[in-house]
């Protein structure tokens, strides 16, 4: 799985940072293979290994084996947080698009314990041959019981909350169908990532600063409906902020309410 020379042929190259999930993994990189709208040497994975301790590669090379037409490339990083193994893959990514398209290829992250839609990478690829620089997908909780109700109550408000906030900027440039601009689901071209600076060298919260510095820079974030995935709702992150650390908190208060009762 090591990086071959990019095809010319490349539109997106898609960044997936991992730190031993050898669980969740294959999931995430069959959807990535399974894309439709897109040929397969019209993209590639960047899958960035940071300092794994379980069989994450080795679920990651049986995927590959089981779809040759998926270009997975490997590379690896620093074990100090999705943040700067992000990074890494998107200055790669930048680097291999610019190489053979220019200006036009497209960055894509996600996670790997994220599944993107079957048209994930097609929608986000019209949207940029429609205009845009930066995109951020709608992210949905893969709901299998982990999460009580209330929990998942309060994750939604915060999220209404959020865009409504949005909504109310007078700034506001780009679509806001929703208010999400995460790692899990962002993209931008390789010419918006060269001139804003690129990721900054940050352990977490790392799509959070890009947002500002996309804002500071001018540059609209599209936020689609239409480009969707799912994760997660795990509360046991790899990053020491973002989702989990969110819904871990949830969950503790909602189980000290639940704990105490009304009387208290």
């Amino acid at each position: 799985m090591r990086p071959a020379p990019p095809s010319t042929t490349l539109r997106a190259s898609v960044v997936v940072p991992a730190r031993d999930e050898e669980d969740l993994v294959g999931t995430c990189l069959r959807a990535l293979a399974h894309q439709r709208g897109v040929a397969p040497d019209e993209y590639e994975v960047l899958l960035v290994l940071d300092r794994c301790t379980d069989g994450t590669e080795a679920r990651a090379a049986a995927v590959a084996a089981d779809h040759p037409g998926l270009r997975l490339y490997a590379l690896e990083g620093p074990g100090a947080g999705s943040g700067l193994a992000r990074r890494i893959g998107m200055e790669a990514a930048c680097k291999r698009l610019l190489a053979v398209r220019g200006t036009g290829g497209l960055i894509c992250s996600t996670d790997a314990d994220t599944i993107v839609a079957p048209d994930w990478l097609a929608t986000q690829l019209r949207a940029v041959e429609a205009g845009a620089k930066a995109i951020g997908g709608r992210i949905d909780l893969a709901d299998a019981g982990t999460l009580p109700p209330d929990v998942l109550r309060l994750h939604a408000e915060k999220g209404q909350t959020r865009h409504q906030k949005l909504l109310a900027d007078t700034n506001l440039t780009g679509k806001a169908e929703h208010w999400q601009f995460s790692g899990a689901s962002l993209a931008l071209t390789a010419e918006t990532y060269r001139d804003v600076g690129g990721l900054r060298p940050l352990e977490s919260l790392e799509d959070e600063h890009l947002e500002e510095l996309l804002r500071e820079n001018g540059v609209p974030i599209e936020r689609l409906l239409s480009v969707r995935v799912t994760t997660s709702p795990r509360l046991e992150g790899r990053a020491s902020r973002g989702l989990s650390h969110d819904l871990s908190r949830m969950a503790v208060a909602h189980q000290g309410q639940t704990v105490r009762g009304p009387e208290d």
